[in-house]
């Protein structure tokens, strides 16, 4: 089942958090220097998610999905906040999917689907990243 891949990309995309976030109301230096911190703690040990355990996983995306939308709140720079905010966006989306995984159950055409689903969304989450990690350069 690729869901297992799936919830590997999103392991591997704690990696790029690392330096990603930024803050705001400051220079976007500034507001990265706020922001790094907060967004590595909100991305967490993302390879503890388990993608067979759906309560554990929707409840670890949303922790972090929690933790970026406190974070964008604290970032007053508008380029770092927007990147911020469209990476708990993608988390948000994340959250929907795993609620969608544990309804298919063993429908192998539902899960087939949300697989597919579950691959857009850890790329565009990448992607995200990738730019919140550009901005903060």
């Amino acid at each position: 089942m690729n869901v297992r891949k799936t919830a590997a990309a999103l392991a591997a995309l704690s990696l790029s958090f690392g330096l990603a976030a930024c803050g705001g109301g400051q220079s976007v230096d500034e507001a990265c220097k706020v922001a790094e911190s907060e967004v590595k703690d909100a991305m967490g040990d993302m390879t503890s998610i388990d993608a067979t355990d759906t309560d554990k996983a929707t409840d670890t995306v949303k922790s972090m999905s929690d933790a970026l939308k406190k974070t964008q709140d604290k970032v007053e720079n508008d380029k770092v906040k927007k990147a911020v905010g469209d990476l708990s966006t993608e988390f948000s989306e994340l959250e929907t999917v795993f609620a969608d995984l544990k309804a298919a159950g063993s429908d192998t055409t539902k899960l087939t689907a949300v697989s597919e689903k579950m691959s857009t969304i850890s790329q565009d989450v990448q992607a995200k990243g990738e730019k919140l990690d550009e901005l903060c350069d």
